[in-house]
């Protein structure tokens, strides 16, 4: 069991990372068009879509760690 305060902040920095990656996707979808992006990609960013939409979070230790990951989508 977590603290009511711990849990919150989980809940408010799992927001922020969907609402990143939603603004990611929202850019490479202006930028360019779908059929110059692999497959294989799309699978893995539809993967991490569906299990943020399914509530599973990601934990970053630090703010960089975060936009490295975000960077290397």
């Amino acid at each position: 069991m977590i603290p009511k305060k711990e849990y919150r902040h989980l809940l408010r920095r799992q927001e922020k990372i969907e609402e990143d990656l939603r603004i990611v996707k929202e850019m490479l979808r202006n930028e360019i068009n779908g059929e110059n992006i692999r497959p294989a990609i799309l699978k893995r960013w539809e993967r991490i879509s569906s299990d943020l939409d399914a509530g599973k979070g990601r934990a970053f230790p630090s703010l960089r760690m975060m936009q490295t990951w975000l960077r290397n989508l």
